[in-house]
């Protein structure tokens, strides 16, 4: 079986009215079991061409297949491994967590322990399972790196750049490594800069292809096969068994997405858990509840619960657009996301893990809200109307939930701060909030908001109304959701912005 196919692949780049080619006509197939070594000089555009095999990058034209199927589907990389050349995992998460999250997503991982995983690239202290990611060293982090490629037990291991920053021993137990795969049948894509790697490739690879950078394109093509070296022994057998294989399991192998779904849910809760400035600086919105008695001859009972909604809905919407947007950009800009969207990780399962542990952020918020709101103004409502509004509230709240997240995969990592926190101003006038110029213009467009609707919606369960219209909000915010839900998959899919 092939397992990476690629057919008349081209990349540009363009920037403002110029453009930059990288990749021209680019035809290049791996059959399984092959040790392939894509040899080039910087800026040849190997590691471009390693992330469109990924699925981190579309190309502009051609077509690649991995194991058959659209890199970007998360089933093509259900036993694949990736070593990216410039990768961040979370700082303030432990490596134990890291290689269970991991893990998860395997529908076979090895059968070994995390110690004994961690061994297989040299990391024999005790104490780094349950070290946080921080205070480990350059080698160290490469070497978790591998680690996490192997968890899976792939069928595929790609390396970009794998030996970078690794010490001598550990240079030593990588190779040790590799080639145990090798022998197992794993197939190997490697790209290195390192001279001292050389000895290792010409001895173990069974292919070796260059790919020239586009200014200097001989008249034989882009990438040419510099030696094919069929008189090397590969033991056949694993190969043909690994083939068979992935033949039968790289479409559709039955995963148990509830249970990645709660080991990442788990893992995007111990993150907020461990960013106290993150929590604080959201939850300290509601700080301003009590500055509502400040208002001149203020009453307790003088504030209604209509005002406590409106405040709900400004810290809502700031937690679930401007601070999720702001959360998701630097996870970009860091490679974290880069690191993720390698795996086999479902985005569908990624943004529900996302917005369920943000959605209990909002809960603690309005909770906090509500508390304040009985104890300092003297809002007294019945518990059932408190629960109704609180319902409303959070359910509400998700379709925008997941417009945050969308954003934050949308705009720019730089340009995303900025953008997010505008439209803040932008999002009470899209509810509904009286402009001075054109009042009867924006009322006819506003009643298209979703925005609009979900503050009426919310408004009529306060005033236990018989609105007809409730029916309206509801189907105008199951819209959203949907509309939403499936931009925020599409745009992770073609996310381009994180490729350097």
């Amino acid at each position: 079986m092939k397992v990476i196919e690629i057919n008349n692949v081209t990349q540009t780049f363009r920037k403002g009215l110029s453009q930059k080619t990288i990749l021209k006509n680019i035809n290049f197939t791996i059959d399984s079991g092959e040790f392939v070594w894509l040899k080039g000089d910087g800026g040849a555009g190997k590691t471009t061409l390693l992330s469109q095999i990924c699925g981190l990058m579309t190309p502009s034209s051609g077509e690649i297949k991995l194991m058959g199927l659209d890199p970007k589907d998360a089933n093509a990389k259900l036993y694949v491994g990736v070593v990216l050349q410039e990768t961040q995992v979370p700082k303030n998460m432990k490596v134990r967590e890291l290689l269970e999250l991991l893990r998860s997503y395997s529908p076979n991982p090895l059968p070994l322990s995390n110690e004994e995983i961690l061994k297989m690239v040299n990391l024999k202290k005790p104490e780094i399972l349950d070290s946080e990611m921080a205070p480990l060293a350059g080698s160290e982090k490469q070497r978790l790196y591998l680690a996490l490629a192997l968890i899976g037990n792939p069928k595929l291991l790609i390396l970009d750049e794998p030996t970078r920053n690794l010490d001598a021993e550990s240079h030593k137990v990588f190779w040790e490594q590799i080639k145990l795969c090798h022998e197992q049948g794993v197939t190997i894509l490697m790209t290195t800069q390192y001279q001292n790697d050389s000895e290792k490739l010409n001895e173990l690879a069974t292919r070796i292809v260059k790919l020239h950078p586009f200014s200097e394109i001989p008249a034989e093509g882009q990438l040419l096969e510099e030696s094919t070296l069929e008189n090397r022994e590969i033991e056949l057998e694993s190969s043909t068994n690994k083939d068979e294989e992935i033949s039968t399991i790289a479409p559709v192998t039955p995963r148990n997405l509830l249970d990645i779904f709660k080991k990442q849910f788990e893992f995007e809760v111990t993150q907020l858990r461990r960013t106290p400035t993150f929590l604080l600086g959201t939850l300290s919105i509601v700080g301003f509840v009590p500055l509502l008695k400040l208002q001149p001859g203020f009453q307790p009972g003088q504030v209604t619960i209509d005002q406590l909604i409106y405040l709900c809905g400004i810290i809502l919407f700031t937690i679930a657009i401007e601070r999720l947007g702001k959360r998701v950009a630097i996870e970009r800009s860091e490679g974290w996301l880069k690191l993720l969207k390698t795996t086999s990780l479902p985005p569908v399962v990624y943004i529900a893990a996302k917005i369920t542990s943000l959605l209990i952020v909002c809960a603690v918020a309005i909770f906090s809200v509500f508390i304040l709101g009985y104890w300092q103004l003297g809002i007294h409502a019945s518990l059932g109307l408190y629960l109704s509004v609180f319902l409303g509230l959070i359910i509400g709240i998700t379709p925008f939930a997941i417009l945050g997240l969308e954003l934050g995969y949308l705009l720019h990592p730089k340009s995303a701060d900025s953008i997010l926190s505008l439209s803040l101003f932008i999002i009470p006038f899209a509810c509904g909030v009286p402009l001075p110029f054109k009042p009867e213009l924006m009322q006819d467009l506003v009643s298209l908001s979703p925005f609009y609707h979900y503050k009426e919606l919310v408004l009529s369960i306060a005033q236990s109304n018989s609105d007809p219209r409730v029916i309206l909000h509801l189907l105008w915010l199951i819209w959203a959701f949907g509309f939403f839900g499936l931009s925020a998959v599409w745009v992770y899919k073609r996310d381009r912005a994180i490729v350097k």
